[in-house]
């Protein structure tokens, strides 16, 4: 039966991932082959003969549960005509190059592992009493599952479950074994022990859990993290297979640590630090650069939101490059990009980004020409430390001279998502807008005198206070406080323009970094977090402007020249990473020629994807070893309170000492029956197990036969008195801690 548990809690794990339809079967999989185990372990066939059979019997049993999926309205001989025509063109996919988009051969190979698991965990119990294989194999598909599972179902309650069945189950054949040897040598025991020995076993079993529930997870561990998600190495090769070979699988962004989400606040402090965020490979000739995760369209109640359409697009790399609306002035450039966030969702790059070698989920809506109106760009799978993705951007190379000739007439989907003005805004901040912008014509120059008053006028102090209720942030900023950061600055911008018919929006994610020139990368750090504004201009898209007076302002050429945006001439164009648009991503190119670079302040990039070292080998060990020591300890300290809580003595001795825990202080004075109502007025829950160990005491003590009532069970009472005394413990030690934070406060 144990057996049988564990194997259906790791078939209902995958069942509740939902990454597609049809996986129900999993669970009727596992229990046949647990069962055809059994049934051949138990039999007299030899090992090679009964594995034939468990192979004709898990074709049969699996092709059928699998046919049950297919459309009915197909005969059984074209269903596993289907099947095995699904596995081969997959099997082509694997030795190729291809993407397979086929969800079925998940649920195929899903259900052949799945009865390989059932069979061998029945097979070594039931014939061997081998319990490692039995429950290791099992083990690791089930911790891969919750490990790179990121959806809302708590997983973890699948593994906890299954880590206890196991314990119990490794108790339960020990035991077994033992029966044997007992009877071998004629050791008489009773027949009921199997009880009280899974008993025992289930509580240091639970005693086990509730310790390692508390240890940091593996993601918290750089040397794990770095293990399980190197940027290179046979499990970085195996990972962009998988999700090339199952790219059909549903997705989920949650569980990300990325700081950007669907909405930016002008709110209070701002809290950063200069922890490595990333590490950008790109060519130091290109122009300034920003690494763009969303951008931001309506202003609402002091807050930036983004338009997110209910269904992402699902972009495949082979699939080409997005269908952006035609823009003039543009170069493509490609970066390599190796994140050190834990886990991450949004692709980071320059904007535009026009593909990526990953599959990604786009965040946009579409034009009445049906072209894509990009918010932002998310990876499909969640992106660990470590992680490397090659991404190609169209930067602009537009000049001066070329922004203030655009056209003025402005596509309909601008008009209506990019020239709102909500009624929050005042009437100071739009007529402080008329008259920065009063002196120019074109809506390049008016930007550009937005931007350099407030780069002049506002002072940068990312520490203010939040504006006072009621009073937007951006007036507040504007004629109240004179000061703010880049969320304050680029939503005044964007506002101001709007207000003078000139659409805009706010832009997220970080600033250039720190260039290496020993790496030939750029180093993003957390204290990069940065917010823009983004200008629209007829044939030349969105165009980059820098409010925020910390960061150095975008520079564009005055003359027509495109090679001359950001000072690179023709040659520079073509050596310093402004390549032409028809050129493929480039993935090691970047990276070849480079030295060792740096992360953090000692490791490299390389360092991230290095082997699991002997330090792994040493840790895990000990984690195995203070386990074990510790469920020693827990049986011991068991056997131990047993003895103390079985005696009468003893039992008024503890309660005595759990008195001092609580911080009543009992003097010499003080006669049995008043210490007891003095813990009783702290612990009214147990007041009459209290008394009952107190009666008990009294009447062995200073009774003529000095003898407590031997039909009374001491035990009994602490079973009820134990959790009572530990939590009220716990809310007295809670209460003292939170006193001392009080008196420490100025």
């Amino acid at each position: 039966m144990l057996v049988l548990s564990m194997q259906i809690v790791a078939a209902l794990a995958i069942a509740q991932t939902e990454v597609i339809e049809g996986l129900d079967i999993i669970a009727t999989v596992s229990i046949l082959a647990v069962l055809s185990g059994l049934a051949l372990a138990k039999s007299r066939f030899k090992d090679n003969v009964a594995h034939t059979f468990a192979l004709v019997y898990g074709l049969f049993f699996v092709f059928y549960l699998l046919g049950t999926i297919l459309p009915a309205e197909l005969t059984w001989r074209e269903r596993v005509f289907d099947i095995v025509v699904r596995q081969i063109a997959w099997f082509q996919k694997v030795f190729g190059s291809g993407i397979s988009r086929d969800g079925f051969i998940f649920i195929i190979q899903t259900a052949a592992i799945y009865w390989l698991l059932g069979y061998t965990a029945a097979w070594y119990t039931f014939r061997y009493m081998l319990v490692w294989r039995a429950i290791v194999p099992t083990g690791l598909v089930l911790f891969s599952v919750v490990y790179y599972y990121n959806g809302p179902r708590p997983l973890v309650l699948y593994l906890a479950v299954y880590v206890l069945l196991a314990l119990l189950y490794v108790a339960r054949v020990y035991l077994i074994q033992q029966q044997r040897d007992w009877r071998a040598a004629y050791v008489r025991f009773e027949p009921g022990i199997w009880f009280d020995f899974l008993r025992a076993g289930f509580v240091t079993a639970v005693v086990i859990l509730f310790f390692s529930w508390s240890l940091p997870t593996l993601s918290a561990s750089p040397l794990i993290s770095n293990a399980l998600g190197g940027a290179r190495g046979p499990w970085r090769e195996f990972q962009d297979n998988w999700t090339r070979l199952f790219s059909s699988l549903r997705s989920y962004g949650s569980g990300v640590s990325d700081p950007y989400q669907n909405s930016i606040t002008l709110g209070g402090p701002r809290l950063v630090g200069a922890t490595p965020i990333m590490d950008v490979y790109v060519s130091p000739d290109v122009p300034y650069l920003y690494w763009q995760s969303g951008t931001f369209d309506t202003y609402q109640d002091g807050s930036w939101l983004a338009r997110i359409p209910t269904d992402g697009l699902l972009h495949y790399p082979d699939e080409g490059p997005l269908a952006l609306p035609e823009t003039q002035a543009r170069q493509v450039i490609t970066q390599t990009v190796i994140t050190y966030l834990p886990s991450s969702g949004y692709l980071y790059a320059a904007p535009e980004i026009v593909s990526t070698d990953r599959q990604m989920i786009v965040d946009a809506t579409r034009s009445d020409r049906g072209e894509i109106l990009v918010t932002a760009v998310r990876s499909r799978y969640v992106l660990r430390a470590g992680d490397r993705y090659s991404v190609a951007s169209r930067v602009t190379t537009a000049d001066a001279a070329s922004l203030r000739a655009a056209p003025r007439v402005y596509p309909d989907w601008v008009e209506a998502y990019y020239l709102q003005v909500p009624a929050s805004v005042t009437a100071a901040t739009i007529d402080l807008a008329a008259t920065v912008t009063a002196p120019y014509d074109t809506p390049y120059d008016k930007a550009l005198a937005v931007q350099n008053y407030l780069r002049e006028t506002i002072v940068y102090n990312d520490q203010i206070a939040a504006a006072p209720d009621g009073v937007d942030p951006v007036h507040h900023m504007l004629f109240v406080s004179r000061e703010g950061y880049c969320n304050y600055y680029a939503g005044a911008m964007a506002l101001m323009l709007r207000s003078q018919d000139i659409p805009a929006r706010v832009a997220s994610g970080y600033a250039q970094g720190e260039y290496d020139p020993a790496t030939g990368s750029f180093r993003v750090r957390a204290n990069n977090a940065h917010t823009w504004v983004e200008v629209y201009f007829p044939t030349y898209g969105w165009i980059q402007f820098e409010p925020t007076a910390a960061i150095p302002v975008v520079v564009r050429a005055e003359g027509q020249d495109p090679g001359a945006a950001g000072g690179a001439g023709d040659d520079d164009v073509e050596r310093g990473g402004i390549m032409d648009q028809d050129r493929p991503i480039l993935d090691d190119e970047l990276l070849a020629d480079q030295p060792d670079g740096l992360m953090g302040d000692s490791m490299s990039p390389e360092e991230v994807a290095a082997p699991v070292d002997r330090r792994l080998l040493w840790q895990a060990l000990g984690a195995l070893a203070v386990l074990i020591a510790a469920g020693g300890v827990l049986a011991f300290a068991n056997a131990l309170n047993r003895r103390v809580e079985s005696n009468v003595d003893r039992s008024y001795e503890r309660l005595g000492g759990w008195a001092r825990w609580l911080g009543l202080s009992f003097r010499p004075a003080h006669t049995s029956l008043e210490r007891a109502e003095m813990l009783t007025a702290v612990i009214p829950q147990g007041s009459r197990s209290i008394r009952n160990l107190t009666q008990q005491y009294v009447r062995r003590i200073f009774s003529k036969a000095h003898v407590h009532d031997l039909r009374f069970k001491p035990l009994e009472e602490w079973r009820v008195l134990r959790p009572l005394l530990m939590r009220q413990v716990m809310r007295e030690r809670a209460q003292r801690l939170r006193n001392r934070l009080r008196r420490r406060r100025p």
